[in-house]
């Protein structure tokens, strides 16, 4: 087989409890040689959309061949399924429950199959409540070392996906999308790409969250006072309500949902 390659992980196991360390460890049986990268085990408990966003926004900068163990997975133990699925030569293993939803809007999928063969899990018995180290983490080592998908599994007919609204320009000729993700330091990241604003509205452009007025898209955090809040693109091109020294969430009242606007500078942002 091929030398084993990168292994991520993507958890809201938090680093309390020993979870993330048994997954390692059975990566490491598995693949003694592959080299283990931690996304983060900060999405909160459940939260298959914040968990959607930590993936699609960390694939782009990995290489081909790595493999991506994502659980987030409020469902373990029941029937729903779990998925391999390819993009662009990277791989995510992970429970069909739509944590995958917003990968393609960075990548391409390959291929993709239902993970049924029991010969590349942990072992005969697999825990109920831990999916992560019996069925996850031993697949996630087997396609590092060169398992093909196929192998898994057949493809199946259908795939869980969120329902993530996107940004639309309305007749007043905003844009109009919302906070999609917070981030650790109360940033309000939205589901407004920044391309697609240059494209409806034009030039330079006046951001408001909530109802409340934001200012104009800014090019850094510094560009306002402390205390202050401010738009601008973040790293990911899209567009971001933070405040400069403090938490635009809890400044602003705002969170996954609240509506962000963007409009022509001078051209007001009506309710």
């Amino acid at each position: 087989m091929a030398k084993p390659r990168i292994i991520t992980l993507l958890t809201d196991f938090g680093r309390s409890d020993s979870y993330v360390a048994q997954m390692k460890a059975v990566m490491l049986t598995v693949a003694p040689d592959a080299t283990l990268v931690d996304v983060t085990h900060d999405v909160p408990p459940g939260d298959v959309l914040a968990g959607a966003f930590a993936l699609a926004s960390a694939l782009p900068h990995f290489p081909a061949g790595t493999v991506h163990c994502v659980v987030i997975d409020p469902t373990v133990g029941t029937d729903r399924r779990i998925l391999a699925a390819r993009y662009a030569g990277q791989t995510v293993v992970a429970p069909d429950n739509g944590v995958i939803t917003l990968v393609d809007r960075v990548l391409p999928l390959e291929q993709i199959a239902a993970v049924r063969d029991r010969r590349y899990f942990r072992g005969p018995s697999v825990s109920a409540t831990f999916h992560g180290r019996d069925i996850f983490a031993p697949v996630a080592a087997h396609l590092a070392r060169g398992l093909v998908l196929d192998r898994l599994g057949p493809q199946p007919e259908t795939v869980k996906f969120l329902e993530v609204p996107e940004p639309r320009v309305r007749a007043d000729g905003t844009m109009a999308g919302q906070v999609l993700y917070v981030d650790r330091f109360g940033n309000l990241i939205s589901n407004i790409p920044a391309d697609s604003v240059a494209e409806a509205i034009g030039g330079g452009s006046d951001v408001g969250c909530g109802g409340r007025p934001v200012g104009p898209i800014r090019r850094a955090y510094a560009d306002v006072e402390r205390g202050e809040a401010l738009a601008l693109v973040n790293s990911m091109g899209l567009i971001e309500v933070a405040v400069n020294g403090g938490r635009a969430a809890d400044v602003l009242g705002a969170g996954v949902g609240t509506e962000v606007r963007v409009g022509a500078v001078g051209g007001g942002l009506s309710p």
